[in-house]
């Protein structure tokens, strides 16, 4: 009975990570139902524009919706499209004349060039900012500090998005759009790595402000809790060295909440990077879901939605991986040995 007592104890460990992936496969199968149902609400389908093409006769027409199953009811379309979901063919983008996956998955590369960087810088300074902030909350740095976050939440990335264009437009400095200059195809790896970074620069600052903002207000609250708490007193009254007080009886189970609440974050990740890359002609996964979403290609927009769950449930899951690595109370409570 001890054996399987401890068997039952280090399985429960896991039970998060098993949690995150039913919860992957019910949100995937919730939102691609949702825009099914919500893109038969739209008038017309993908070929009603091409009514006025004087090149395709309705007979034409016909045959092509006929060939791609849009004359069939949206129920029918979607049973079809779980069914080929399940053997990763998630069918054919009429707009772009390729198949869904690998459509989503190259414009899926092309916005992680923006998210990885914004997300590393936002959690990364936001957790600096706010343990410097919660440290020195009642001096001069923590009220600069104060009044920085405040500005920066109010910031959202529209406005953050259209100040830089207009910089780029005034200065130069910048380029105005795009992933990369056309004149920089033939030349060597650095100069491509070095004009990819020169385009990176703007989208990812205005992706980053608002994370770094939200990260440094959370892990401020989080910093001066840790200072009132008591195993800080005890730490302090053991003689223990600063740094050490610092860094493991105060900065890291004050990164408790940033990294619950992580999963927001990676949310606010996406929104923003859709509105960005409009903004900024970048061909990610936002522009990509605008194109679909404005041509009513509805297995490209299904294919997008899939693509944006499991990119939150997957930072969700990394979320849930970090709390248990770092916590030895989360890994407590998984066991089922505290409440």
């Amino acid at each position: 009975m001890r054996r399987v007592g401890r068997f039952w104890k280090t399985v429960s460990v896991f039970l998060p990570i098993l949690k995150r992936i039913a919860q992957l496969v019910l949100l995937a199968f919730l939102v691609t139902t949702a825009t099914f149902a919500l893109s038969s609400w739209i008038p017309g389908d993908y070929f009603s524009k091409h009514f006025l093409d004087p090149s395709l006769g309705p007979d034409a027409i016909a045959q092509l919706r006929h060939k791609y199953g849009l004359d069939q009811p949206v129920h029918v379309q979607y049973l079809h499209w779980i069914g080929n979901s399940l053997k990763l063919d998630l069918g054919f983008s009429l707009l772009y004349q390729q198949p869904v996956l690998s459509v989503v998955a190259d414009a899926l590369r092309k916005t992680l060039w923006l998210g990885i960087p914004a997300l590393m810088l936002g959690l990364g300074g936001g957790v600096l900012l706010g343990t410097l902030h919660g440290v020195h909350r009642n001096r001069p740095l923590g009220h600069f500090l104060d009044l920085l976050s405040s500005v920066m939440l109010s910031l959202p990335s529209l406005v953050l998005g259209i100040a830089a264009l207009l910089l780029a437009s005034l200065t130069r400095w910048f380029p105005l759009g795009s992933m990369s200059s056309t004149e920089i195809l033939q030349v060597s790896y650095w100069s491509w790595l070095f004009d990819r970074l020169h385009h990176l620069a703007l989208p990812v600052s205005c992706l980053t402000v608002p994370i770094l903002a939200t990260v440094e207000r959370i892990q401020f609250a989080a910093t001066r809790d840790c200072f009132e708490s008591l195993f800080l007193r005890s730490a302090r009254a053991r003689g223990l060295s600063s740094r050490s007080i610092f860094f493991r009886h105060l900065l890291l189970p004050s990164l408790n909440p940033v990294l619950s609440t992580s999963g927001p974050i990676l949310g606010g990740v996406l929104s923003g990077s859709l509105v960005l890359e409009l903004i900024f002609a970048w061909p990610g996964l936002g522009q990509m879901t605008y194109d679909a979403l404005f041509n009513n290609d509805v297995f490209l927009l299904a294919g997008c939605v899939v693509a944006s769950s499991i990119l939150l449930v997957i930072g969700n899951l990394i979320a849930d991986i970090l709390l248990l690595m770092m916590d030895p109370r989360t890994r407590e409570s998984a066991r089922g040995l505290q409440p």
